[in-house]
């Protein structure tokens, strides 16, 4: 499982004293084992795909977080998000999804003109 592989990462970021990275893990890690803990109670297990959704949800949370902060000008804050959104980037691809799954448009559907 992919979570398995990021907690051994743990270590390796602990190791090398990078901050960021083991901050970002940890909270992440937090996040799954949440899920995970939702997904019980349903007896449910969980899987690469729930805790990518979980990833999803994070980076969609840091692009919101860096919008918020460029628009109030905050720009102490606008540097750790950003920083924290390209940690989960890195995160995101050891999962065999895509973050941003193109939008998929029908062209019979499309019409134009009269």
């Amino acid at each position: 499982m992919i979570i398995d592989e990021l907690r051994s990462k743990l270590f390796e970021f602990q190791k090398a004293n990078d901050t960021l990275r083991v901050g970002v893990l940890r909270f992440y890690l937090s996040q799954v084992k949440n899920k995970e803990i939702e997904l019980r109670s349903s007896h449910k297990e969980l899987t690469d795909e729930d805790a990518f959704r979980v990833l999803k949800k994070e980076v969609k949370n840091r692009k919101e977080n860096i919008e918020l902060y460029e628009k109030i000008g905050r720009k102490d804050l606008l540097d750790k998000e950003k920083a924290e959104l390209e940690v989960y980037l890195e995160f995101a691809e050891l999962f065999p999804f895509e973050l941003d799954a193109p939008r998929q448009v029908n062209n019979q559907n499309l019409k134009f003109g009269n």
